[in-house]
């Protein structure tokens, strides 16, 4: 029960990567200019949650401990999370643009109920 736990912590930690992956995309050419060092930091640790968490998979099924994969997916997991605040601090960003284009996005449907309903 705990090597399908980890399994399943291991595929949202793939899936998350990817998803990170694609938001440090999102930051404007200004954005990653201010600092570029650290964007690339956070970008890269997007990809090494997804190689990790492939790689965790692939060990469980083959036959691994589950105790290999709790600390490596742990550590993991926390690199993008001190990459982004760190770049946000240093280039003086508030939120990322995908947070930003999503807080629009309900404020929207949030705000203006009316352009739902039917005349």
């Amino acid at each position: 029960m705990l090597g399908v736990f980890f399994g399943f912590l291991a595929v949202v930690l793939a899936v998350g990567g990817v998803f990170c992956v694609a938001e440090a995309r999102s930051y404007t050419d200004e954005q990653r200019a201010r600092a570029p060092r650290l964007w690339r930091a956070y970008a890269a640790s997007g990809a090494v949650c997804c190689l990790v968490g492939v790689g965790s998979v692939a060990w469980l099924v083959t036959g691994g401990t589950p105790w290999t994969v709790s600390g490596i997916v742990s550590l993991a997991a926390a690199l993008p999370c001190f990459a982004q605040a760190w770049f946000h601090r240093t280039a003086t960003i508030d939120r990322s643009p995908l947070a930003e284009r999503l807080g629009e996005v309900v404020a929207r449907t949030l705000n203006f109920p009316e352009a739902t309903r039917q005349s």
